[in-house]
């Protein structure tokens, strides 16, 4: 792995596991989590040396790594990962963010594979099922991770990849937890075929 890992408990080889990524530009995070112990995991922020379409390339290239990495030692049941905020000043470019990741996962996986579609999970969503609302802010993401689910992070690009990864491996402690694993089972958060 080309990155620092800043967290993480070792995942026995051959452990079903669910993968969430955050999408940064300046820290892209990732998490592999063991769906049967969800405090097994491990969890990268990578950032890129380069800029602009260099930049693109270069976390597209970590990100596919990561994958056959994945696949390798565990056995990837799913992958879900940060919807991007359309009202952002940077839409644009995390929208081209958006694409690389998710034509990655697409061309890495086999054409009848689901795991092509991954979750896209809303920002107020993915803080609603870690925070308990979906107004949190980055600070209270970390609080609350740490105080429901015993994981402490200093990153909150870290954090929310570990929460993804959790919410797509439909690891549920409360009512809302469970609340929003159900919502997100709705189709439309996938870009899957409709027939």
């Amino acid at each position: 792995m080309p990155t620092k890992l800043i967290e993480g408990n070792p995942i026995p080889k051959g452990s079903k596991i669910a993968i969430g990524i955050d999408q940064s530009l300046t820290g892209f995070a990732l998490t592999f989590l063991d769906v049967s112990l969800p405090s097994n995991h491990l969890t990268w922020v990578y950032k890129s040396p380069y800029f602009g379409i260099e930049r693109l390339a270069d976390i597209r290239q970590w990100l596919s790594d990561n994958l056959y990495y994945a696949d390798e030692h565990w056995d990837v049941i799913d992958l879900a990962l940060e919807g991007t905020v359309l009202a952002s000043h940077a839409a644009l470019v995390l929208g081209e963010l958006s694409a690389v990741v998710r034509l990655t996962i697409f061309d890495h996986y086999d054409e009848e594979d689901p795991r092509k579609y991954p979750l896209k999970v809303p920002p107020m969503t993915l803080k609603k099922y870690a925070a308990g609302k979906g107004n949190a802010k980055k600070q209270e993401m970390l609080l609350q991770i740490y105080k429901r689910w015993g994981i402490e992070f200093n990153d909150d690009n870290a954090a929310d990849s570990y929460a993804l990864a959790r919410l797509v491996s439909k690891n549920s402690i409360d009512a809302v937890e469970k609340a929003v694993v159900e919502q997100m089972s709705d189709p439309k958060y996938r870009d899957q075929p409709r027939l």
